[in-house]
């Protein structure tokens, strides 16, 4: 067991076995009631932002995220579909298993017309982004994914939340495999103010705002995440606000009221289109490989976006073990066990 400060207790880390964690999730998932082959997926891809140290998105956002897998109603459907871009209703399916027919749709729609570009709306939420441009990138395409939040955050100046967390991820195929980045346009994920306020830990310092637009520690006082970068992340943040919003009808700002009015964006580039083969995978390995032997200013060389992660759950799934913190483990167990009010 290892000892973690939480706020003004000591909270404890338990070693587990990976493999442990995901029998417990692939319980939850049944008892849930999602279908056939999808506990597995749903298991995988929370267990997989866990590993590669997305807490906010691992084990215990698919804690949260289970007490609504059983209001899902059935496979998402096409709602709409014109040229390279289409619509789809989510049906409130779980989180992972939309986005993986969001992904399918664009990747498709791609291989036909050099782009696909898919919004959806009225789905679960998921963990991490990168899972899904990823697969784009496996395809041999480029990949962009994005969604967008109740407005939660806020920029430099402003007092008032009025944007969406609005996370991307973008991910491009190489030789060697994926590079792909995945981040939110504000400091911090909201996920990481849910868990404070769960567990009573203090928040990072300088992510989080007051009603007074004032940088708090305090989870409880917090009331808006700050966007990154100043004006530049407010840009990027608007654009897309924008892409997850108008561009397909779906609500902005204060129209985000549910997680059902959240809006997702899904795009597939296919650089064949461009008369490229498969040359443009040789071109990013090369990139690659030139950014690898850059030098850091400190000794080493510089890291790719998504690498430390990706090496970190190498790591984890070596050794096959996992340290989980034991008030989210037992509440997995709770979970597991077929409790689906408590949190």
């Amino acid at each position: 067991m290892l000892p973690v400060r939480r706020g003004r207790e000591e909270a404890v880390r338990l070693d587990v076995g990976i493999d442990d964690i995901r029998a417990l999730m692939m319980t939850v998932c049944t008892r849930a009631g999602v279908p056939g082959g999808g506990a597995d997926r749903v298991a995988e891809h929370y267990l997989e932002g866990e590993l590669r140290g997305k807490s906010s998105h691992g084990v215990a956002k698919f804690v949260f995220e289970s007490q609504f897998f059983s209001q899902r109603l059935g496979p998402p459907r096409i709602r709409h579909e014109r040229g390279a871009m289409a619509v789809v209703d989510g049906r409130r399916e779980v989180g992972p298993l939309s986005a993986d027919f969001a992904v399918r749709l664009a990747a498709r729609t791609a291989r036909r017309l050099g782009v696909g570009v898919v919004g959806m709306v009225n789905t679960q939420r998921y963990g991490t982004l990168a899972s899904f441009s990823e697969q784009i990138a496996e395809q041999g395409l480029v990949g962009l994914v994005a969604n967008t939040s109740r407005p939660e955050a806020t920029v430099h100046g402003a007092r008032i939340p009025f944007l969406g967390v609005n996370p991307v991820s973008f991910a491009f195929p190489t030789s060697d495999g994926a590079v792909s980045a995945d981040m939110s346009t504000t400091l911090a994920p909201m996920g990481v103010l849910w868990e404070a306020r769960r567990t009573g830990c203090p928040l990072p310092p300088g992510c989080f705002v007051d009603e007074d637009g004032a940088f708090t520690e305090d989870p409880d006082a917090a009331r808006a995440a700050m966007v990154f970068g100043e004006h530049r992340g407010f840009a990027l943040s608007l654009l897309i606000q924008v892409l997850t919003g108008s561009l397909f009808g779906f609500p902005m700002g204060e129209g985000v009221d549910s997680t059902w009015s959240t809006g997702y964006l899904f795009i597939a580039l296919d650089p064949a289109f461009a008369g490229q083969g498969e040359g443009h995978r040789a071109a990013n390995t090369g990139l690659v490989e030139a950014i690898g032997q850059a030098a850091a200013r400190e000794g080493g060389s510089v890291r790719l976006p998504g690498q430390e992660g990706k090496d970190r759950a190498a790591r984890a799934r070596r050794s096959g073990r996992l340290a989980l913190d034991e008030a989210l483990y037992q509440r997995l167990r709770a979970r597991a066990d077929g409790d689906f009010t408590s949190d």
